[in-house]
This record gives structure tokens, C-alpha cells and sequence, in this order.
């Protein structure tokens, strides 16, 4: 690959982890989490919001399917332009232009579904919810709060040494 074209797939990959990192602080844990008893139990949710949850869930999911693919198409057609010779970087700036869009769109979309979840929700059941969420990532690694020498792998991948 080009230099230039590579210096575009690392620009995507960070505008990828930016919108990632801004949606953590509006999340809800993964999946079908209304459908977990312990969840569910913990929460006191109603079967109108069951229901509800199932409805907007079915909805957006439809529409992000189709967003996605949208995303997909975007990258293929960004990394074609970054390879091709003659190197045109008029052409490689419109395809990340384009690519930019489909994912804000796709990252728009998935924030309306968060805000339909939290009109379904009381404001305790929403404070319960984040809570089960930062509680997720904090076991996962991907939400604890930095400590010292943050920033820093104990263990860097082979790659890095």
C-alpha cells in the first residue's frame, strides 16, 4: 500500500475509536440485556417496557443493518482509492469523505437507540443501568479508571517489543 493510502486506513481506524470512546459514556451493556433475569430483576422492569425495549430494539436494528453494510461499502471503495496508481489523492479524500458520513450516520442511528431506551426507562432504572454498564467495563479493562503508570502494557504485545 501507498504510504499516503496507509496514513488514510490509520485516520479511519482513529475517527472509528473516537466515535467508540465517545459512546461509553451513553451505553447500555451488550445485547439483549432486558431479556437477562438478573438484569431485568435488578431494574424492575415493567412489561410495557419489555415490550417497548423489543419494539425499538427490532426497529433500529433493521436500520443499522442496512448503515452498516453502508460503512462496509465505504471502507472497500476508501482502500481501493488509496491503491490505486496513478496515487489520487483527491479520490482517496472523497472516498474517506464518504466513509466519514456512512459512519456518523451508523453512529447517529445507534444514539437515537440509546435515547429511545432511556424515554423507556425511570431515572432510577437508567441509573441502575449505567451502573450494571460501568460496572461491565470495568471487568472487561475497557472502563477502569487509569492508575499509575496508566497508558503503559505490563505485557506489550511481541509486535511492540
Amino acid at each position: 500500500m501507498h504510504g499516503r493510502g496507509m496514513s488514510w486506513v490509520v485516520a479511519v481506524g482513529l475517527v472509528f475509536a473516537a466515535g467508540a470512546a465517545a459512546a461509553q459514556t451513553f451505553a447500555v451493556p451488550p445485547g439483549r440485556w432486558w431479556e437477562r433475569p438478573a438484569v431485568a430483576g435488578r431494574l424492575g422492569l415493567s412489561p410495557d417496557q419489555v415490550k417497548g425495549l423489543d419494539a425499538a430494539t427490532y426497529a433500529f436494528a433493521r436500520r443499522m443493518v442496512d448503515l452498516k453494510a453502508t460503512v462496509e461499502k465505504a471502507a472497500i471503495d476508501l482502500r481501493a482509492a488509496a491503491d490505486v496508481e496513478p496515487f489520487a489523492p483527491d479520490k482517496v479524500r472523497d472516498a474517506f469523505a464518504v466513509l466519514q458520513q456512512a459512519r456518523s450516520r451508523l453512529e447517529t442511528e445507534r444514539f437515537d437507540m440509546l435515547i429511545k431506551v432511556r424515554e423507556l426507562l425511570t431515572p432510577d432504572q437508567w441509573s441502575k443501568l449505567q451502573e450494571l454498564a460501568r460496572a461491565r467495563r470495568a471487568e472487561k479493562g475497557d472502563g477502569a479508571q487509569p492508575g499509575p503508570g496508566a497508558g503503559q502494557r505490563a505485557n506489550p504485545p511481541r509486535r511492540w517489543r
